[in-house]
Parts: structure tokens; sequence; C-alpha cells
């Protein structure tokens, strides 16, 4: 068993969530090293899209890469509208949602449309579809240089006062002072370090895959038993309360042809399928994101269906939650209770979206009293009260934290990933000034102490009050 040097953060998983908390790191001032048991990206089932919640996008857009997300998006809706024989000047995003009649969807509801004219959310914009291979591309951009070892995965982890010992699949061992757990659902650190996962087991299975299908009429359809999505790119169907669960089993064309069969009633036929996979509802979480110098994001602290698109968007806000906050720590600018934030603030997000993602299963359901809940669920989703709660839970526009909101101005002040304080105050400039380079100080009529995740962390309405301030930089930012 070989050894190598100590490290001061070692992120298992180079998935979405392990490369942007591994570049948030960077920003801050750590370089962490990512250990990726795949050794090239390639995604092994149907290149799915990802919606980018409002949220996620702001969060890139004060990293400076939001804009590569909304040109790829912006391609495939040019592609969407040319095939359908749509003509259209336009050439950003927006224009092009309009050119299709998509403006005012803003999201769904377990498939119930999300509609704003523009007066019930007007400063929330509708998800950024993305495929998973554009989301890997663009953040393993966006953390270039970081020391990605693939082919290599975390296979045992000991955590101690000091640090962890971990395992690795290539016989090597090495020494890291914190060990983060990215690695999915079946996380191997969560189980090595001794982490809960409590939850709900599945309720209905999901089979997708590029199928070709006979004997079905092509579209979206709500049968008695189930529902089936056939079409000539990727089909699917979905059924509730059934036996015949092996999640490590392939995905065949008998077994697609089968479920279809049971939910169609129909003597359907599929001759192939390729990229298939399986998706549930099993939904678990963590009861802490942390135990000691372990952490958890993503999938590895909380799982539920993809109905909804929720799971990577709060992987994400997992990360940049957790990024800076760790990187002070490690940089030895603020005290280890800091970290206690971490879960004390995640935690709760993850539990309303496992209740949210729960709930959408529950009524995509077929069955008579589902079917007329739904109906009733669907004429009250135009209520502007009621479209404007749905939206806030799916967009994650309703998270406060303590500290406050999510920043409402120019989020480009945090490119540098640093806190910013906004004051036109020469004594709250001068209470910041203590702090040196750990805080920007940015001329502003706004009095308002602004995380790098871009949540308020203070604010005054008046006269900035300076003994507030100091306490707030010292609580999420050092002593001075």
């Amino acid at each position: 068993m070989r050894s190598i040097r100590a490290m001061d953060v070692l992120i298992a998983g180079a998935g979405p969530v392990g490369l942007f908390l591994a570049a948030e790191l960077r920003l801050a001032g750590v370089e962490p090293v990512v250990v990726e048991p795949v050794a090239e990206f390639a995604t092994e089932r149907v290149d799915d899209d990802r919606g980018l919640t409002d949220r996620t996008m702001r969060t890139f857009d004060a990293r400076g890469i939001a804009g590569s997300f909304r040109v790829v998006a912006a391609s495939a809706i040019r592609r969407l509208a040319e095939s359908g024989g749509v003509s259209t000047d336009a050439t950003d995003l927006a224009g092009l949602l309009e050119s299709l009649g998509m403006a005012h969807m803003k999201g769904d509801f377990s498939m119930l449309p999300l509609i704003d004219p523009g007066d019930i959310a007007p400063e929330l914009t509708a998800p950024v579809m993305v495929m998973q291979s554009d989301v890997m591309r663009i953040l393993g951009a966006y953390a270039d240089g970081v020391a990605v070892w693939r082919g290599c995965a975390v296979v045992g982890a000991t955590a101690d006062d000091d640090g962890v010992t971990v395992e690795l699949s290539d016989g090597r061992t090495v020494r890291t002072r914190y060990l983060v757990g990215c690695d999915g659902g079946r996380s191997v650190v969560r189980e090595a370090a001794g982490f809960d996962f409590a939850g709900t087991d599945p309720s209905m299975v999901a089979v997708v895959g590029e199928a070709e299908v006979t004997g079905v009429e092509p579209g979206f359809h709500r049968f008695r038993n189930g529902i089936a999505a056939v079409s000539a790119g990727p089909c699917a169907v979905m059924e509730f309360d059934v036996d015949d669960l092996d999640r490590a089993a392939d995905v065949t064309a008998e077994e697609f042809e089968r479920r279809l069969r049971r939910v169609t009633g129909v003597e359907v036929e599929v001759s192939s399928i390729a990229g298939a996979y399986r998706v549930t509802d099993h939904a678990r979480q963590s009861s802490t994101y942390r135990r000691g110098r372990v952490f958890l994001a993503g999938d590895a602290a909380h799982v539920h269906s993809p109905i909804g698109g929720q799971g990577l968007n709060l992987g994400l806000q997992d990360a940049a939650n957790l990024g800076w906050k760790l990187a002070l720590v490690v940089r030895g600018l603020a005290p280890e209770a800091l970290l206690d934030t971490y879960t004390a603030e995640r935690h709760p997000v993850g539990a309303a979206v496992l209740r949210n993602s729960r709930a959408e299963t529950a009524l995509l359901r077929t069955d008579p009293q589902t079917e007329a809940l739904r109906d009733l669920i669907g004429e009250l989703m135009p209520e502007p009260a009621v479209t404007r709660f749905f939206l806030d839970q799916l967009h994650g526009a309703g998270v406060r934290y303590e500290c406050g909101g999510f920043f409402d101005g120019d989020v480009s002040v945090l490119r540098a990933g640093l806190p910013v304080l906004l004051t036109d105050s020469p004594d709250a400039r001068e209470v910041a000034a203590k702090w040196g380079a750990r805080v920007r100080i940015v001329d502003s009529q706004r009095q308002a102490l602004v995380r790098p995740d871009g949540y308020v962390a203070w604010a005054a309405d008046d006269g900035p009050d300076l003994a507030s301030l100091a306490a707030a930089l010292t609580h999420w930012f050092g002593a001075a």
C-alpha cells in the first residue's frame, strides 16, 4: 500500500457538484484534490436534459459562467424551433422562448405548468434547459486547473480529530484534513464515515431509453395503470406499486415492453432499446451533512425522484454554501464552528425538496382519487398566490437562511468569491477595513454585507449599526 503527501481537502466525485465545489475552494484560496472512478466523462445513458433554476443561474452569474449555459440552451431552443418549422430572428434565449410561445412558462409541478403572464414573479426566469454533457463540459472548464485523479475511487475512510485517512482503489492511502463526499446516492464516503440515510422506499419506477416502439401512438399518455411517453427519441414508461424492481440489472427491450404492455393494456412491441436506465422515487436524507472532518454534498446527502428537476440544483447550492466556509477554516481565518452552519442552513432546504418531490410523485399517480386531486390542483394553479408559491419552491426563491435572502443586486461584485460590503459610510468602511483583503468594499447607497454565496449576512435600512456589522463580519468571516 503506497502513501502520498497529505492535502487540505479531498473531494470524492467529479460530477457537477464535486467540480463546482472544487472550483469554489480554489477561488477562495484552497487547492483541493478530486478523485473520480470514471476515467473519462462519458454518458452511459441517454444524455438527458437538466433544468437550471433561477437561483442556480444567479449563482452562476455571480461566478461569470451563466452565459455559457444560456448560449447552449439558446442553441437547443433554436434547433427545436427549426424542427417545428418556426422561423425566428431571435438569438437570445428569452427571444427564442417567446417565438415558441414559451415565454410565460416558468416551470411545472408534477407536470402541471406554472404560467406567469409577467406580474406574478417577474424577477424569476424559466429554468434553463441544458444537457448533462453540457453541464459537465462547462463546469469542467470552470474547474480547469483543479487536480482531478481519474480512474480512482475512495474505498475506505477513517477520521480522527486531526484529519481523515482515505484508502483509494489504486492501492494508495492519502491523508487529508477534510473529506467531502460528492460521490452520489450510493456514496462510499457516507457509509465509511457512518452517516445515516433514512427515508422512504420506492413507490414507482420509470424506465427511460431510446426505444423502437410500435402499437401505441406517439405522445404523453396517462393510463389507469401508469404513464407512457412515446416519441421518435427518448421514450418512458412509469408504473406505481410494482415489485419487479432489480435496480442492478440492465434494462432490456423485453423489460420495457413488459412494463409498457402493463401500463397501456395493449400488445405493444419494443424491438430495441439503447441508453436505457431506471429511476425511482426513493427519497432519503442524512440527518447531518457533517461528521467531524467529513462532509456530504449533493446526492450523497440527499436523494429523491428526478421529477421536478431539483436534484442537481440542490447539490450545486450545497457546494456554493460549503465552499467558502470550508476555505476560510482551512486557511485558519475562521473557527471550526463556522462549518456547523453548513448543515444548519442546507439540511432544512433539502428536507423541503424531499417533501415536494414526494408530493409531485404522489400527484402523478393515475388512480381515480389522484386524478380528481390533480384536476383540483390544476384549477388552483392559475391563481397568482398559488403560482407564486410553487415557483418559489421550484426555483429556491424562498430560501432565506437565518442571515437573509439572496442578494438582489448586481451579483458581478461577487466574481472574486469574496464577501462584499456595500456602503457609502466612511465609518462602515473603516470597520470592514480591519478584515483587510478578506472583504471587498464597494461604494453604494445600499448598506449590506453579502456573503460569497450571494446571501445577505447583514443589512441596515438607515445608518449602519457598526457594532452589528462587526459582529456579522466576525461570525461569518472570522476575527478581524
